[in-house]
């Protein structure tokens, strides 16, 4: 289905939303002047005035606002916020007092008090303007309908001590919260408070905090809903992971654990009661041929496979007995000598995600037989790959369209024109597509691509750099890809002149076309 190619008018329902967010921040702006006059003889009764009109307006739209919208809502009043922020900062000059920017910035950081009531479900602090979080760090516990909670990396493991007060007075009040990354300061503490508090939590991402060990395990295995959890780079060993598999029979992904094989073993031989286990995501780097297949035989479920291979050590034909395997991402091995094409041939069939990394052998007759054996591909990525010019052409006729279930591709490898040419002219109903620095595409290159396949669904390109491609090329990609929405990295072509960008972007506007040339790191995409 084909997205809208011109912009269209906001509906109501947005308009009102970014009115309402300007509004949040006129506010601010209007109270501004006065309460930092009266900071200046009255500190705490500035404060006292400042959060009263705060709490008025949060109970306003706490009122008004649909529930369901509340989050959009508080998308558009940060977006508002965060400018008015930069506006004040620009217009303090060189000679004004600090304690009177300080006020000011005050004023701005405490409006977004407004947007605390228990609508709010979704809160990930590393897309929230620096100067912003601290008020939702200190302010947490106001947030009781929080689902979702990504605190970000905190203090990076700096500070854990000084954070885990703050932290627990917060997740007290989070009854409601089912999905929660806390990196690198989560405590035992912590976990206690999260098991008395938060029943319902079914993803726990701790990530990176040294203060999780194996005692620490004892305190997880009590979160009766626990389908996920988190534990790369902690204190907790193979041994923790036994504990963890055995007891807590609800979890379906154990995160990154490259001794996964280690514990599956251990528990096979001591306590094969257990077996078997509910696990569908396996990712580790030192799995054997022996682990794989204990994986397959005691982890029936898994449908999402990543595989570092050692040539010595592990077979993959051993993934052909996972009857669910439909993700599969492998490392580290040869397309051919690895038997990868044999697991395709069995596997191919149920592939939506198919993931190659540092795979070498690649040559066109594989990537034909990836098309041929892969026909429900939805995602294939080539990362770091080596590829190769093949030797002798697969000479069948292709008895599958290639790749006409793609939607998704990544090319981060050193492809050949003909290699990337036969990809990409055949994924007609490709709606991503990134290419990496290995690959140097010409405007000859893209005119003959958009010959055969117009790409009129494509969304989404990123073509991470080039040092070749000139604004022809873009101009013909307007035309053709009549759905595309995003066309970023063009800071990277080395070929476009300032002149150049800026006309493209007012060639964009000029026609009113719906697509979106700012940077992936640009705030104004950030808060779209």
């Amino acid at each position: 289905m084909f997205s809208s190619r011109y912009k269209q008018p906001n509906t109501l329902q947005r308009m009102s939303l970014i009115r309402l967010g300007n509004w949040i921040a006129q506010h601010a702006e209007l109270h501004m002047t006065s309460v930092t006059i009266q900071a200046q003889y009255n500190p705490q009764e500035a404060q006292a005035t400042l959060a009263n009109k705060v709490d008025h307006i949060r109970k306003y739209l706490d009122f008004h606002v649909p529930w369901m919208l509340h989050d959009q809502l508080v998308n558009e009043a940060i977006n508002s916020l965060n400018q008015l922020l930069d506006k004040t900062k620009n217009s303090m000059g060189f000679r004004a007092s600090m304690s009177t920017f300080i006020a000011k910035m005050n004023v701005i950081v405490k409006m977004t008090e407004t947007l605390f009531t228990k609508n709010l479900t979704y809160v990930s602090i590393d897309v929230i303007p620096k100067m912003i979080r601290t008020i939702f760090y200190t302010k947490l516990y106001m947030l009781t309908g929080l689902v979702y909670l990504n605190l970000g990396s905190l203090s990076g493991g700096w500070k854990t001590a000084d954070m885990e007060a703050s932290m627990i007075k917060s997740i007290k009040e989070l009854h409601a919260l089912k999905y929660l990354y806390i990196n690198y300061d989560c405590t035992d503490k912590i976990l206690k408070c999260i098991v008395e508090s938060c029943t319902k939590l079914e993803k726990l991402d701790v990530s990176c905090s040294k203060c999780i060990t194996n005692e620490s395990i004892d305190i997880i295995c009590k979160l009766k809903r626990l389908k996920s959890i988190q534990l790369y780079q902690t204190f907790v060993t193979w041994e923790g992971f036994v504990n963890l598999l055995i007891n807590c029979k609800t979890l379906e992904d154990i995160g990154r654990c490259d001794e996964v094989g280690r514990v599956l073993e251990f528990i096979h031989k001591n306590c094969p009661e257990a077996l078997p286990f509910n696990l569908k995501i396996f990712v580790s780097r030192y799995a054997n041929s022996k682990h794989l297949q204990l994986a397959v035989d005691t982890c029936p479920d898994i449908f999402n496979m990543t595989v570092f291979h050692n040539t010595l050590q592990s077979d993959l034909l051993v993934l052909i007995g996972l009857k669910n395997l439909s993700k599969l991402k492998l490392l580290s091995c040869d397309f051919y000598a690895d038997q990868i094409k044999q697991v395709l041939q069995v596997k191919g069939c149920n592939l939506s995600y198919l993931h190659l990394e540092h795979v070498d052998q690649i040559d066109l007759n594989a990537l034909m037989y990836i098309s041929q054996m892969c026909p429900l591909l939805h995602t294939l990525t080539f990362y770091n790959c080596s590829l190769i010019q093949h030797t002798s052409l697969y000479t069948k006729t292709l008895d599958i369209l290639p790749f006409r279930n793609l939607r998704k591709l990544t090319c981060v490898s050193g492809f050949s024109d003909e290699q990337l040419l036969f990809l990409l002219s055949n994924c007609i109903n490709i709606e991503f597509i990134q290419i990496g620095t290995a690959v140097q595409l010409t405007d000859e290159f893209i005119m003959m691509l958009l010959e055969k396949n117009p790409l009129i669904y494509l969304k989404e390109l990123r073509i991470m750099q080039s040092d070749f491609l000139t604004i022809a090329s873009i101009e013909q990609i307007i035309q053709n890809c009549i759905s595309l929405e995003i066309l970023v990295e063009l800071e990277s072509w080395s070929m476009l002149s300032d002149s150049d960008r800026d006309y493209i972007k007012n060639y964009i506007k000029v026609n009113n076309y719906n697509i979106d040339t700012a940077p992936i790191s640009s705030p104004i995409r950030r808060y779209k």
